[in-house]
């Protein structure tokens, strides 16, 4: 399958899942990679996603279909080209949560290419780049082939937030490609929606028009909560103490990330306005 997100409010059988599932991922067969943004920061019209497999002299595959980003294109490049996931839920995963990937590039003397991962809870690439979730590496493949190997990095840490991943190819010159494929997110323990429903609060309605309202769970002192909207960029559009609804009238139509914290207890949600 193409894409997948998985949501909690579809767990069947309201029962606790206690094996690897996977929350969110993307192995780019559909080549659109519209819900991801890219930024190519070293202006050489040049990022991820220009093309999306390569192919040698004759025209043969020589990659997946994946995410590519070039160090070399006719001539030298010198990229730093950062993509970045869409939102990705883990407001209901907990234990062991897994950032997997595939990486490969050229084979035999033009394949290290340098890359680094990054995941924070924001969107925008100055948080992105000071997370302290991080994964670098020099691609080397010590049989020259071009072989694609399997990566993962560990966001336990981040259980019960929403997150995005970046991937930035960058500290490189004159080598020849790097592919990203098979981008997924695996949580040991997902909620069950009935312990959901004890202990985390609901934002409604959802989609928006006007106002929306939240019915705090039992864990927020209500006098001292206070709220936080921003856009899925990391950009803070709304800012809210404590009350009975909150009005995002004049904000555009589109995903925001609503932040609930009373200073000891945090959660997050997303809704749609419309």
């Amino acid at each position: 399958m193409k894409k997948f997100l998985f949501s909690l409010a579809m767990v069947a059988g309201f029962m606790t899942v206690n094996a690897q599932t996977v929350i969110w991922s993307d192995d780019f067969e559909d080549e659109d990679i519209s819900d991801w943004t890219i930024y190519d920061e070293d202006g050489d019209g040049n990022t991820w996603g220009d093309l999306f497999y390569v192919q040698d002299q004759n025209q043969n595959p020589v990659s997946p279909i994946s995410l590519i980003s070039r160090s070399w294109q006719q001539v030298a490049l010198t990229p730093d080209n950062w993509v970045v996931s869409p939102a990705i839920d883990l407001t209901g995963a907990s234990g062991a949560i897994t950032l997997n990937w595939k990486v490969q590039a050229a084979a035999a003397a033009w394949d290290l290419e340098n890359y680094s991962v990054y995941v924070a809870t924001a969107a925008d690439l100055a948080s992105l780049e000071a997370s302290d979730v991080t994964f670098t590496e020099t691609y080397d493949d010590p049989a020259n082939a071009g072989t694609q190997y399997d990566r993962d990095l560990d966001l336990s840490d981040f259980a019960g937030q929403i997150v995005y991943v970046a991937f930035r190819h960058h500290d490189v010159t004159d080598q020849d490609w790097l592919s990203i494929d098979d981008v997924s997110v695996e949580a040991e323990t997902l909620m069950a929606v009935s312990d959901l429903n004890k202990n985390v609060s609901a934002v409604y309605p959802n989609p928006v028009i006007d106002n929306f309202n939240i019915n705090l769970s039992s864990k927020f002192n209500a006098s001292n909560v206070f709220v936080t909207i921003t856009d899925l960029a990391g950009r803070t559009v709304k800012t809210f103490g404590a009350a009975d609804s909150y009005n995002v009238s004049e904000l555009p139509k589109g995903v925001y990330v609503v932040k609930i914290t009373d200073g000891q207890n945090t959660e997050t949600k997303k809704i749609v306005k419309k």
